[in-house]
C-alpha cells in the first residue's frame, strides 16, 4: 500500500496533500491492528492478525486555523527563527528514545527503505536520537530556552527524578529546570497527580505531571 501511494505521487496522480492524507490513514490503520503493547519496541509473540487493515479518510478540516504552521525539524535549530506569545515545550523525560518505540511508523512515513535488523526490524536511528534522552538533556534544554523569543514559556515535565529504574528516571533535574527558566523570567509550577505507565517492574508512587510557567522578563 505504501509503495502504491509513492508510485501514484511520483506519477502526479495525487498531490502533496493527498499523499499526506493517505499516509496518515495508513499509519492509523496499521496501529489499529498491530500486535504490540502500544509501541513497536517489541511485539507479542505468537499473536495472529485477526483484523483487516482498514483505511479510513481522516477528517482534514481545510479551514480550521489556516495560519497554523507545522515544522519537522530539530526544535533547538528551529526556535531561533520563531517569535511567539507562548512556547510550549514537552520534551522526552527519560532515556527511552521515541524513535526506538515508533521506528516502524517512522519508517513507513519516510519510506526511505533502509536496511533493517533484529527481531523488531529496526533501522539505523542514529540521526533520529534526541539529546533530551541523554546526559546532555540539561545542556540541550538550556540552549533551547536561551534562544526562545516569547512572552511565556510553558514546560511539561514530570517528577520522576530517580524514582524508577535508570531508564525511567528524569534526565533534567528540578534544580536545572528552575535555574534555566529563572534566567528568562519568573516561574510558577502547577502539578497534578498522574498514574504512571509501567510494565509492572516498577512501583512508582506520588507521580505528578507538572507545568512550569515562565513569564519572560529577560
Amino acid at each position: 500500500i505504501r509503495e502504491d501511494i509513492e508510485k501514484n505521487y511520483k506519477k502526479k496522480n495525487i498531490n502533496d496533500r493527498e499523499r499526506a492524507i493517505l499516509i496518515t490513514s495508513l499509519l492509523y490503520a496499521m496501529d489499529k491492528i498491530a500486535k504490540t503493547c502500544g509501541h513497536y519496541d517489541a511485539y507479542r509473540k505468537g499473536a495472529e492478525f485477526d483484523k483487516p487493515l482498514e483505511l479510513l479518510v481522516p477528517l482534514a478540516e481545510m479551514h480550521n486555523n489556516p495560519n497554523n504552521r507545522c515544522y519537522n525539524e530539530d526544535a533547538n535549530n528551529l526556535v531561533g527563527s520563531i517569535n511567539a506569545d507562548l512556547v510550549y515545550i514537552d520534551p522526552p523525560y527519560n532515556s527511552r528514545q521515541y524513535c526506538d518505540a515508533y521506528h516502524l511508523l517512522e519508517n513507513v512515513a519516510r519510506w526511505e527503505k533502509p536496511e533493517v535488523f533484529g527481531v523488531a526490524r529496526k533501522m539505523d536511528r542514529t540521526k533520529l536520537k534526541s539529546k533530551y534522552c541523554t546526559k546532555s538533556a540539561a545542556e540541550a534544554f538550556e540552549d533551547l530556552v536561551g534562544n526562545i523569543t516569547s512572552k511565556y514559556i510553558l514546560l511539561s515535565y514530570n517528577n520522576m527524578a530517580e524514582k524508577g529504574n535508570d531508564r525511567s528516571n528524569a534526565k533534567i533535574s528540578d534544580e536545572d529546570i528552575l535555574r534555566i527558566l529563572e534566567n528568562k523570567g519568573t516561574v510558577k509550577v502547577f502539578s497534578e497527580s498522574y498514574k504512571p505507565f509501567t510494565t509492572g517492574k516498577s512501583d512508582i508512587s506520588e507521580n505528578e505531571e507538572r507545568l512550569f510557567l515562565c513569564t519572560v522578563t529577560n
